[in-house]
């Protein structure tokens, strides 16, 4: 599911721009047991994540003519016993520290206005520990990267 989400954010952002590309790290754990879910919410969450680390990638690219500089998004999912773990790390240009508190609040955003409503984190946030019983949490820092962590219990 992990797998087709991002294929599907990756050939939808090539749609909306032939010039996007970025590199995708894979790493799954083969030996996930199956988790009870809402798969096309869970999908929904993952999509607006890809999405964001995308846009953030691609910033960090058109800020800086680095050279060697190569946008890439990588994700993770591991296997803890009681709860399935998903990792969505970019090399974009980080969140700041005093915007970490207000990310998954409704109507916050840190796009132009027009490329974002400020609800895809919200809406997520709510999907994953409302709906789920899990948690999201993110680590970054600012020029360097960004990092989601979803985790999934196995029973609620």
């Amino acid at each position: 599911m992990v797998d087709e989400a991002l294929n599907l954010a990756y050939r939808s952002a090539r749609a909306r721009d032939p010039t996007f590309n970025i590199k995708l790290q894979r790493d799954f754990d083969e030996g996930i047991m199956p988790i009870t879910l809402a798969p096309q919410d869970v999908t929904r969450v993952l999509l607006n994540l890809f999405s964001n680390e995308f846009h953030a990638a691609r910033r960090r690219q058109s800020m800086k003519a680095m050279s060697g500089f190569e946008p890439t998004l990588k994700v993770v999912t591991r296997e803890l016993g009681d709860a399935v773990e998903i990792r969505v790390r970019d090399n974009g240009i980080g969140i700041p520290e005093e915007v970490k508190d207000k990310l998954f609040q409704p109507f916050f955003t840190t796009k132009p206005t027009g490329e974002g409503t400020g609800l895809g984190l919200s809406i997520g946030y709510d999907i994953v520990t409302q709906q789920h019983g899990g948690s999201i949490t993110v680590d970054s820092k600012v020029g360097e990267h960004s990092e989601f962590t979803i985790r999934l219990p196995r029973n609620r």
